[in-house]
């Protein structure tokens, strides 16, 4: 099982927030208004059943998602129920139509958040822990909840712990002037990754404190 000490999940938490800020001022940059975006927690489930994630299981949700490698493996996703990210989309290209009318621009819109946001969050740790980490093209995909990710499933008493899916999950909170919309990025690892990236962390908090 995964445990880490208040001052790992601290030091990790810091790591995203530290991406997440970068990710906001290119937004901001982007769209030429203020964005702010904010990670209150992070935590980790060992089945996404029980992510409890703002969309219900049968809702559909936008997904942009990205591999990445390094000296752990896994895969990000940044996700919103459909009607929030339509209406992140209206609001960063600044556009006043119908919610229903943004579909044909909503893949490109948040395909290029996803990269910002995700590739921010990814980096922070790689400068950080010193380690390069490298990422996949992103991929933009409409499903309902329950089918964003099919492979992850309860551990059967014949599975190897270690090879079955993690989701580090973090609520992220975009404001965008009078807007808050509320979005997820997942990180999805097996237990190898994870049991890494904890190590990789102690020896940073090692050498950062002494």
């Amino acid at each position: 099982m995964i445990d880490l000490s208040d001052l790992e999940r601290d030091t990790i938490t810091e790591l995203i927030n530290i991406g997440v800020g970068r990710a906001a001022a290119s937004l901001s940059e982007m769209v030429d208004q203020s964005v702010e975006l904010t990670v209150p927690s992070i935590s980790f489930v060992q089945r996404f059943s029980d992510a409890n994630l703002i969309a219900a299981p049968h809702e559909v949700v936008s997904a942009v998602t990205q591999s990445f490698k390094g000296p752990f493996n896994g895969d990000a996703l940044l996700v919103f129920p459909e009607k929030r990210s339509l209406e992140l989309v209206r609001r960063l290209l600044q556009v006043d139509v119908p919610l229903d009318s943004l579909s044909d621009l909503e893949q490109e819109a948040l395909m290029e958040v996803g990269n910002i946001i995700l590739n921010a969050c990814l980096g922070s740790i790689s400068n950080v822990l010193g380690h390069p980490i490298n990422c996949s093209m992103p991929v933009f995909r409409k499903c309902e909840t329950r089918d964003l990710m099919p492979d992850i499933s309860p551990i059967s008493p014949l599975e190897d712990e270690t090879t079955v899916p993690f989701l580090l999950i973090l609520h992220v909170q975009f404001m965008l002037r009078e807007n808050d919309i509320d979005g997820y990025v997942l990180f999805v690892m097996d237990l190898d990754s994870i049991q890494t990236l904890k190590q990789m962390v102690q020896r940073y908090l090692e050498n950062a404190l002494s």
